[in-house]
């Protein structure tokens, strides 16, 4: 279970280290090619599937789909930085449970709070989910920086497994 923290922790730090070099107006700065999206925009939907799952920590239920869809944190690199740095301290935190196959509940998409439409799930399985999620969007992340003339590392929105692989096949 650290391990899967860890990973999380690290996709975290690559944003916190986009965030401090990237100019504000490119963080806002949308493109037909993605669908009007900007950087901050995926930032901010990444951010709040984690806040997601640490609030659902606490409630018993993670809601994936009920997310704050805040603004400040969409337009303004320095809101996002510090929600990042309150969701590594909570994250972290995570590796101080006593029972670290805690199970979560979590709601089916689309559905309402009718009890039989949550389904369980376990932690681990919830942290396997957002390196997956984070991960894809910081694909488009990058695509969008490329796009905008900003030098990103090429690890940036590669899932681990593809960096092992292109490591065993020398590419």
């Amino acid at each position: 279970m650290t391990e899967l923290i860890q990973a999380n922790l690290h996709l975290l730090d690559q944003a916190v280290e986009l965030l401090v070099r990237l100019d504000a107006d490119i963080y806002v700065k949308t493109t037909p090619v993605f669908l009007n999206s900007a950087v901050g925009g995926h930032v901010r939907h990444c951010l709040e599937h984690y806040q997601s799952l640490i609030q659902g920590l606490q409630d018993g239920r993670v809601n994936y789909d009920r997310r704050a869809r805040d603004i400040q944190i969409e337009t303004q690199p320095m809101a996002a930085l510090s929600r990042l740095n309150e969701l590594r301290s909570q994250l972290a935190a995570l590796t101080q449970m006593t029972h670290m196959e805690h199970i979560v509940i979590l709601m089916d998409h689309g559905a309402d709070s009718v009890d039989e439409n949550w389904q369980k799930s376990s932690l681990g399985r919830e942290l396997q989910f957002l390196i997956s999620h984070t991960v894809h969007h910081f694909a488009l992340i990058s695509g969008l920086c490329r796009l905008h003339g900003v030098t990103i590392g090429n690890d940036f929105g590669v899932a681990h497994s593809t960096l092992r692989h292109r490591a065993k096949i020398g590419s």
